[in-house]
């Protein structure tokens, strides 16, 4: 079969994370990048790779190119994901899919008009632990789910970053609310809110208590409560005013509970019916993220989540901001 010819648009700290788990693919060949960053190129070219662009749309001009990995800020995800989808190209979009609702349902009905596949990129849909409890829940392990509970705390864009080449300095765009389209509860929120719809299903109502811990506009600390149309009532705590990380999920049904540790990774252990077990966490995520998006394409499938999906969030992210207790 034919290898993807896949390109990376964008080559910040997550780019070079999709760019180096793109090379470790058989099933795919990086035929070309593009990032204004005379530097990022460098690395680039120093991967081996041959075609490097100063601007995207030279690169979606490029014949060998069947789809794109776009890892811009979320102020050009709707720029960057339509002239992908109007030259042809399959989309994966780092999250979120936009930053408004209006956004995101302009860049779903162009990969429909342009009859390509769109795929949003939620790493923790492909971490074994949550994908083993969705199963769980599909086959009745919980009975009828009644209460969940995610967390995804840390340091956010105030945390200190590196990558291959260094020290990342934190772009200022992170704390323009015009830019991003919201603070915590929209950049960590959107996995979380996700990965609980992908469990439940239907939400029926959705609010937020948003805190701004460090005075600014953009909320540094959310937690959103949804009510399922099945019963579930769920709460996603997030924020971006912690020293550490800490990643954890509880589920609590009728017929069995756990209670999951995520990260430290040191402490990782799965409670339920009063019996602990430790859990391997399995590959990493992000790799299997791409690899799906590649193998669904050889497949001519559908690659999940969906931009469909991703719309979804959206809406319901936006309802939750809408209905924020003072």
């Amino acid at each position: 079969m034919k290898p993807i010819g896949l390109g990376i648009i964008g080559l910040g700290a997550q780019g070079k994370l999709s760019l180096c788990n793109s090379l470790r693919l058989n099933e795919a060949r990086v035929a070309g990048v593009a990032d204004v960053s005379k530097t990022a190129l460098s690395y680039a070219r120093k991967k081996g790779v041959k075609n490097v662009y100063t601007n995207y749309a030279d690169l979606l001009r490029n014949n060998e190119i069947d789809a794109v990995v776009i890892n811009l800020p979320n102020f050009l995800h709707l720029e960057g994901a339509i002239n992908a989808a109007e030259a042809g190209k399959h989309v994966l979009l780092e999250k979120p899919l936009a930053r408004t609702v209006e956004e995101g349902e302009k860049i779903v009905s162009s990969a429909r008009k342009n009859g390509v596949k769109l795929m949003v990129g939620y790493d923790m849909r492909f971490n074994p632990v949550f994908r083993k409890i969705h199963d769980e829940i599909v086959d009745g392990f919980f009975g009828s789910v009644r209460i969940a509970e995610a967390t995804n705390v840390g340091g956010g864009p105030f945390s200190p970053r590196n990558d291959s080449m260094g020290p990342v300095k934190v772009p200022a765009w992170w704390f323009d609310k015009k830019l991003t389209g919201g603070g915590a509860l929209l950049d960590l929120g959107s996995h979380l809110v996700n990965l609980l719809i992908w469990y439940f299903g239907e939400v029926l109502q959705a609010e937020s208590h948003l805190d701004h811990i460090f005075k600014m506009d953009l909320e540094d600390a959310a937690t959103c409560v949804l009510r399922f149309k099945q019963g579930t009532v769920a709460t996603a705590h997030v924020g971006w005013f912690s020293k550490t990380l800490f990643e954890s999920l509880q589920i609590c049904g009728t017929a069995g509970n756990k209670l999951i540790q995520i990260y430290p990774r040191s402490t990782l252990r799965t409670a339920w019916t009063g019996i602990g077990r430790s859990i391997g966490v399995g590959d990493d995520t992000s790799f299997l993220k791409v690899k799906h998006f590649v193998d669904s394409l050889q497949n001519d499938e559908q690659p999940q989540p969906s931009g469909e999906e991703g719309l979804y969030d959206l809406r319901v992210i936006s309802i939750a901001y809408r209905n924020a207790l003072k």
